[in-house]
């Protein structure tokens, strides 16, 4: 017989919850996901299992790589499995109203992922500054934007410094506490007393800034650098802008360039083809008529008349402006 503080495991009929390619298992009081019973429907691509009583995700939920929307929200999860990353094809993660901290560093491989809902969770100030507020459609889409990036440009060192930063501040945070009740059991609240607190709290003061310098750091992701770097990057910004208006002109001046070369080019060729023009038929009609002879036989009937009374007009014309040319001035 269960105990009456024991929570009973819940079985579901999965295939009942399966239409098409979603499979609704919310509101089932789950405690544990069925991840074996959910994975051999090959077909599923949209998993809700909202409104439960899950607290982890179990060790084999990775397996369920066909997932595309996943709805996990209003449960108690207090942590994700470090291999969450494997569900690449993952474009909709709604972790609403839960009890998550932090995310692994595996949300780095989510590179389809275009929706993050975790408003109701307890993050840490690190990460709530990556996520954001996830109150409009539009910020839960810069929430996962900001955190696949981050994650994906976080190197272990950084994990590192967090965690050892972490530990160092509890650790003052319980010296703190011990220096404290030792030096008033001792003096009972003497000015001497008083006087030997005051470098310690100097020192813990120190250590804290130190500690907090440390974990801004790992808020920020690997390629981002200091003032330095930002100035870097907008003398950068500058030169580009700079290069690419110089290589527009540079392009605007060969096409016109390119341009004036092909009028020229077709201006010249079109007299010199005038010019031979002119010449053939100065030497076919006056020096050959022979060969004229035979260009006029292949000239069509209806069109034959026409072409000769035209060309005996102006061998005419030409004829008359040649022998005016050729006579001097005072015969005319």
């Amino acid at each position: 017989m269960p105990k009456p503080g024991d929570k009973a495991k819940v079985k579901v009929n999965v295939k009942e919850r399966v239409v098409d390619e979603s499979c609704d298992l919310s509101l089932s009081e789950l405690s544990e996901i069925p991840v074996r019973e959910i994975a051999s429907f090959k077909r599923v691509t949209v998993l809700d299992l909202s409104s439960n009583r899950l607290v982890n995700l179990g060790k084999n939920f990775s397996i369920l790589t066909r997932l595309v929307r996943l709805d996990l929200s209003k449960n108690q999860i207090t942590f994700l499995p470090e291999d969450f990353g494997q569900l690449e094809q993952l474009r909709h993660l709604d972790l609403y109203n839960n009890c998550l901290e932090h995310l692994p560093i595996s949300f780095g491989q989510l590179r389809r992922l275009r929706y993050l809902d975790l408003k109701g969770n307890p993050l840490t100030p690190a990460w709530q500054k990556i996520v954001g507020c996830c109150s409009t459609q539009k910020d839960c889409q810069q929430a996962a934007k900001n955190t696949v990036s981050i994650c994906a440009n976080y190197k272990p060192e950084f994990i590192e410094r967090e965690c050892l930063a972490a530990q160092e501040t509890l650790k003052m945070a319980g010296a703190g506490d011990s220096n404290s009740a030792n030096s008033a059991q001792a003096n009972g609240g003497a000015t001497g007393g008083k006087k030997s607190t005051k470098p310690n709290n100097k020192k813990a003061k120190a250590k804290k800034l130190a500690g907090g310098g440390d974990s801004e750091l790992t808020i920020k992701p690997v390629n981002a650098g200091g003032p330095s770097g930002s100035g870097g990057t907008g003398s950068g910004s500058k030169s580009s802008l700079k290069n690419n208006q110089k290589k527009k002109n540079s392009n605007g001046g060969t096409w016109l360039n390119l341009l004036s070369r092909a009028a020229l080019s077709s201006l010249v060729t079109f007299l010199v083809l005038f010019v031979i023009n002119l010449l053939i038929i100065y030497m076919i009609m006056f020096k050959n008529p022979d060969i004229a002879d035979k260009l006029v036989e292949y000239i069509p009937h209806q069109y034959r008349d026409w072409i000769l009374t035209k060309t005996e007009i102006f061998r005419l014309r030409v004829t008359d402006w040649i022998s005016e040319f050729r006579t001097p001035p005072e015969e005319h």
